[in-house]
C-alpha cells in the first residue's frame, strides 16, 4: 500500500496563488497604498488549504481504500511545526527582551497560545479588533489564522473517514457535509460580524466555511474539470479580478468577515476552478517570481510580521512605508533561508522521520509542549512583583481635603442601589447652600477652571509607595464595568440599577458620556459620598454624547446602539430630573459621514444633544492624551519617570467650549490639575496618572474629587 505524498496533485498555478495571497497580506501589513484590503489574502489561504488537504485525503481513500489519521497528522507535523516552532521561540526571546516589563507576561502568553494553536481564541478574547491590534500589535498576532486551520484539521479528517465509509457515493456524502458547514458557518459569520466582531473574525465557527468551500471544490473536482475550457478561463479571470479588486477596495472600515468575505472566498474558488488553461489567469500565476513567493509563502507569512513589529521596536523608530518595504524585503530573505534550512529538510530530506508516523506525531506533541514551556517560563520570569520593588509598595488610602474643612479618608465605595437612606438633615454638607438646586446657572459658555497643581516625584524615580502599584496600574479602573454600569457595544439601553448614594437625597447629579466620562466617576463618587448626593450613571464605551451618527471601529459600522443609548438616556433623565448633569467624552469622535468630521459640526451636534438635557449641565474638558501607554513606559523607566511625561497637543478644550457655547452649558476644565505649562507628568502627587494612554487611574481620578467639587460648586452657585 503506497502512502500519499503531500505533493500529490501538485499544481503550479496554486503555488502561484499562494504567492499572490501572501503578497497581499504583506503589502497590507506594510501599509502600501491601494492594498487596504490585503488582509483578504488569509481568506485565499483558507480556501487553498481546504482544497489541497481535502483533495489529498480523498485521493488517499481512493488509492489505498482508507484514510490514515496518523499519517495525516505526521504530514501536518512535518509541514507546519518545525518552521512555526523556530519562529515562535525566536519571537519569544527577542520580543521578551524588547517589551516593557509590564508587557513581558503578555508576550509569553501570546507565544504559548501560538504554540498550542489557540492564538485566535486568545486574540478573540482580548480588547480591540484585528485592525486595531495591527496598529498596536502582538508579534504573534498572525498566528491566529494558523490556529483556525489547525483546529479545523483536528476534526475534518475524522469526519471525512466517516463520510467516505459508505460503499457508494462517498464524495456526495462528503460534499453534503461540507455544504452544511458552508451554510451554517457563513450564517454565523454574518450574524456575529454585527454583534461580536472579534469572534467573527478570529473564530473557527465563522471561518470554517472558507476551508469547507475549498473542500467542496476538491470533492467536485472531477465534474469541474470536465467543464468547457472557455468557461473555466472566464471563471478564472473573474476570480482573479475579485481577489485583487477586493484587496484594493476594502479597508478596515468595512465590517469583516461577514458578507464582504464572500467575494475573496468566491474569487479564490474561481481561481482554483479556472485550472491551468493557457489563456486563463494561470499564465500569470505560474510566473517564476509569483511561484517563488508561493514556495516560501508559509515561512514568509510566519516571519514577516515579527520582523515588521520587532525591528522598529529594537531601533526605537517608526519607519515610513519605504522603510517598512525594506523590512518586508528582509523578511523575504529570512523566509527563503527558513524554507531552505527548516521547511525543506523536514518535508523532503529526512526519510527517517517518515518511517514511523506515530513516533513523528509524538515527537511533534513533545516539541509543542517544549515551546509552550519556554513561553510559560518567560511568563513566570516576566511577572512584575507586587511588593518590595519600586512602584509596587503598599498602597495607603489617600485623604481628600475638602474646602469645607472636612477631610475624609477614601472610604469603601457606595453600593449602586435605587433604595437608600433618607435625605440628609438640614445643615449637613448635602444641604449646604452651594448645592441648592435653585441657584442661578452660569451664563452660556462660562468656563470654570480649578486645579491642584500636579507635583512629580522630587528625585525623578518611581516612588516605592506609588499609588496604584505599578503592577496593577492597568487594572486600576472605576468600578462601573464590574457594576455593569459601563455599557459595551451591544447594549442600547442604560442599566436602571446604576444609581449610587441615598435614594431620597435632596440633590441628584448624573454622569453622562463615554469611557472618558466613566473615568471621572471616582472623583464624582467621592463628592457624592462627601455631600450626600445621589449619583446616576449613563456611560457607554466609544459613545460620545452627540446628536450625530458615529462610526464604531469594533463593530465596523454605524454605531446604532450609541444613538439608541443617547435617546434612552435623555428619556430617563427627563423622568429623573437631576439637579446637575456632568457630560464628558473623548474629543476623538468619528462621525459616520466624513464631511461631518469638523470641530464646528461636532460641537453643534453635541450642543443639540446637551440642550435636550434637564437642569444645569457642565461639560468637562477631555483629558490630554499621552503619546504611549503610561504604565508600560513607567515599567521601562522606573529610574526616571520624566521620560514618560508628555506635552498637550493643540486644540485642548476647543470642542468642549464650542459645544458649551452652542448649548448654554458651563465648561469645567481640570487640565491644570493634570499638566503644568503644557507638560503632563506620568506620576503626580505620589500617584500614577493614567492606566493607559488616555484613561485616568481610578486612584488619581478620586484624588481630584475636591478639585472637581470646587468647580461644580461654582457652576451651581452661578
Amino acid at each position: 500500500m503506497s502512502r500519499p505524498r503531500e505533493h500529490d496533485g501538485f499544481r503550479p498555478d496554486i503555488e502561484g496563488l499562494r504567492g499572490l495571497a501572501v503578497a497581499l497580506v504583506v503589502l497590507y501589513h506594510v501599509g502600501v497604498g491601494g492594498f487596504g484590503g490585503g488582509f483578504v489574502g488569509v481568506d485565499v489561504f483558507f480556501v487553498v488549504s481546504g482544497f489541497l488537504i481535502s483533495g489529498l485525503l480523498l485521493r488517499e481513500r481512493e488509492r489505498s481504500g482508507r484514510i490514515s489519521i496518523v499519517d495525516f497528522y505526521e504530514r501536518r507535523v512535518l509541514r507546519i511545526l518545525p518552521a512555526a516552532a523556530v519562529v515562535i521561540v525566536a519571537t519569544l526571546v527577542v520580543g521578551y527582551r524588547l517589551a516593557a516589563p509590564l508587557d513581558r507576561q503578555s508576550v509569553g502568553l501570546d507565544g504559548m497560545a501560538a504554540a498550542l494553536s489557540i492564538g485566535n481564541v486568545r486574540f478573540a478574547l482580548g480588547a480591540g479588533d484585528y485592525f486595531s491590534s495591527v496598529a498596536a500589535p502582538s508579534p504573534f498576532l498572525h498566528f491566529w489564522s494558523l490556529g483556525v486551520e489547525e483546529q479545523f484539521y483536528l476534526v475534518w479528517p475524522a469526519v471525512l473517514v466517516v463520510a467516505t465509509a459508505v460503499p457508494r457515493g462517498r464524495r456526495l456524502v462528503a460534499g453534503v457535509i461540507l455544504a452544511v458547514i458552508v451554510v451554517v458557518s457563513f450564517a454565523a459569520s454574518i450574524v456575529l460580524t454585527d454583534s461580536a466582531p472579534n469572534w467573527a473574525f478570529y473564530s473557527l465557527p465563522t471561518r470554517a466555511w472558507q476551508l469547507a468551500a475549498g473542500g467542496l471544490l476538491a470533492v467536485g473536482w472531477r465534474w469541474i474539470a470536465r467543464a468547457p475550457a472557455a468557461v473555466r478561463v472566464v471563471v478564472g479571470w473573474c476570480g482573479l479580478a475579485a481577489v485583487i479588486g477586493v484587496a484594493g477596495l476594502l479597508d478596515d472600515s468595512v465590517p469583516y468577515p461577514g458578507l464582504a468575505s464572500l467575494w475573496p472566498t468566491l474569487g479564490a474558488v474561481a481561481l482554483i476552478a479556472g485550472g491551468t488553461a493557457r489563456t486563463g489567469p494561470a499564465v500569470l500565476l505560474v510566473r517564476a517570481p509569483v511561484r517563488f513567493l508561493g514556495r516560501i509563502s508559509y515561512s514568509l507569512y510566519l516571519w514577516h510580521w515579527p520582523i515588521l513589529v520587532l525591528v522598529p521596536t529594537a531601533l526605537g523608530v517608526e519607519p515610513d512605508v519605504v522603510g517598512r518595504l525594506g523590512l518586508a524585503g528582509l523578511a523575504v530573505v529570512v523566509a527563503t533561508a527558513s524554507w531552505a534550512l527548516v521547511e525543506q529538510p523536514f518535508r523532503r530530506g529526512l526519510p527517517a522521520l517518515h518511517a514511523a508516523p506515530a513516533r513523528t506525531v509524538s515527537a511533534g506533541i513533545a516539541a509543542i509542549l517544549l515551546v509552550t514551556s519556554i513561553g510559560g517560563g518567560l511568563v513566570a520570569a516576566g511577572a512584575v512583583p507586587t511588593a518590595a520593588s519600586p512602584g509596587s509598595g503598599p498602597v495607603a488610602a489617600p485623604s481628600l481635603a475638602w474646602d469645607d474643612g472636612a477631610p475624609v479618608v477614601a472610604a469603601a465605595p457606595t453600593e449602586p442601589s435605587p433604595r437608600r437612606s433618607a435625605a440628609p438633615a438640614p445643615g449637613s454638607a448635602a444641604a449646604s447652600p452651594t448645592t441648592n438646586p435653585s441657584s442661578t446657572p452660569l451664563p452660556s459658555s462660562t468656563v470654570v477652571a480649578s486645579s491642584t497643581r500636579p507635583q512629580p516625584p522630587a528625585d525623578e524615580a518611581l516612588p516605592a509607595d506609588v499609588r496604584p502599584a505599578l503592577a496593577s496600574a492597568r487594572s486600576d479602573e472605576e468600578r462601573l464595568r464590574a457594576d455593569h454600569c459601563l455599557a459595551f457595544e451591544p447594549q442600547a439601553v442604560p442599566n436602571a440599577a446604576c444609581a449610587y448614594g441615598p435614594a431620597h437625597a435632596s440633590f441628584t447629579v448624573a454622569l453622562v458620556g463615554d469611557s472618558h466620562a466613566a473615568h471621572w466617576f471616582p472623583a464624582l463618587e467621592a463628592i457624592a459620598q462627601h455631600r450626600g448626593w445621589r449619583l446616576l450613571v449613563f456611560t457607554k464605551v466609544s459613545c460620545p454624547f452627540i446628536d450625530l451618527a458615529v462610526w464604531n471601529r469594533v463593530l465596523e459600522r454605524d454605531y446604532r446602539e450609541c444613538a439608541a443609548f443617547r435617546d434612552a438616556t435623555i428619556a430617563r433623565l427627563a423622568i429623573e430630573k437631576p439637579d446637575l448633569v456632568v457630560v464628558a467624552m473623548s474629543r476623538w469622535i468619528k462621525p459616520l459621514a466624513a464631511a461631518d468630521a469638523t470641530n464646528g459640526i461636532e460641537a453643534a451636534a453635541i450642543g443639540r444633544a446637551v440642550r435636550r438635557l434637564p437642569g444645569r449641565v457642565a461639560i468637562v474638558v477631555d483629558t490630554p492624551y499621552a503619546k504611549s501607554d503610561i504604565p508600560g513606559c513607567l515599567s521601562a523607566h522606573t529610574d526616571d519617570v520624566t521620560a514618560c511625561a508628555f506635552r498637550i497637543s493643540g486644540g485642548n478644550g476647543v470642542l468642549e467650549r464650542a459645544a458649551a457655547k452652542a448649548s448654554g452649558a458651563a465648561v469645567v476644565d481640570l487640565t491644570a490639575s493634570l499638566c503644568v505649562r503644557g507638560l503632563c507628568p506620568a506620576v503626580a502627587n505620589g500617584m500614577i496618572v493614567y492606566r493607559d494612554s488616555h484613561h485616568l487611574t481610578a486612584t488619581f481620578s478620586r484624588s481630584l474629587g475636591p478639585v472637581l467639587d470646587r468647580a461644580l460648586r461654582r457652576v451651581l452657585a452661578g
